[in-house]
């Protein structure tokens, strides 16, 4: 019969070894891991990547102009133009044109055979009127208007040119056109001229 004191110190020790063993392969006696599956520790050193946050984003300013006037295109500056008037609004004081080129002369029989008249057609006229925009403008007359159309005086007042200058455009004949004066875009003449001869 072996010594039952040495039996005991043998079986300590084999316990001692086998959890050494267990320790050296990264495991714990009281996780309850088995050998093979060791936990490794996180890392205490800090980390070198700085926090990456997105730049604040710049305030734009509201822009602070003031809303200009559109202009009219279409709107004639300061001058004399030759038309043809298409309405007369007596009540309103208001004239409805179509601004066209007038050409006078040896320059009207040249303007003529350059759009393709026949020149027996043409050589008598004392105008020659060439109309490549058909746009209608509407434009107030001034109060002190001078409005003079052939073989009449000049109309003592804006209220009775405009009811003449109605009456002669009313049907609309393009035998006549018109001198028309802005200033300011208003109409302050209103001028009457023949495109045929009188003959």
């Amino acid at each position: 019969m072996k010594n039952p004191v040495v039996s005991i110190a043998a079986a300590l020790a084999l316990g001692v070894g086998v959890t050494g063993v267990y320790a050296l392969a990264g495991g714990s006696s009281s996780s309850g891991t088995g050998p093979g599956l060791a936990v490794t520790p996180a890392s205490t050193r800090p980390s070198a990547t700085a926090p990456v946050t997105s730049p604040a984003s710049p305030v734009t300013p509201r822009p602070s102009w003031t809303a200009q006037p559109t202009l009219d295109p279409t709107a004639l500056a300061d001058g004399i133009y030759p038309a043809y008037v298409r309405g007369v609004d007596v009540q309103r004081a208001t004239i409805t044109v179509d601004v066209v080129q007038a050409f006078v002369g040896a320059a009207a029989h040249q303007a003529a055979i350059q759009d393709g008249a026949v020149w027996e057609d043409v050589r008598f006229d004392p105008v020659y009127i060439r109309n490549e925009n058909p746009l209608l403008r509407t434009l107030p007359v001034a109060q002190d208007a001078h409005i003079k159309l052939i073989g009449t005086c000049e109309a003592p007042s804006r209220w009775i040119g405009l009811t003449e200058l109605r009456k002669a455009t009313t049907p609309f004949t393009d035998v006549f056109y018109y001198d028309i004066s802005v200033v300011g875009g208003r109409v302050e003449r209103i001028q009457q001229f023949v495109t045929v001869s009188g003959c």
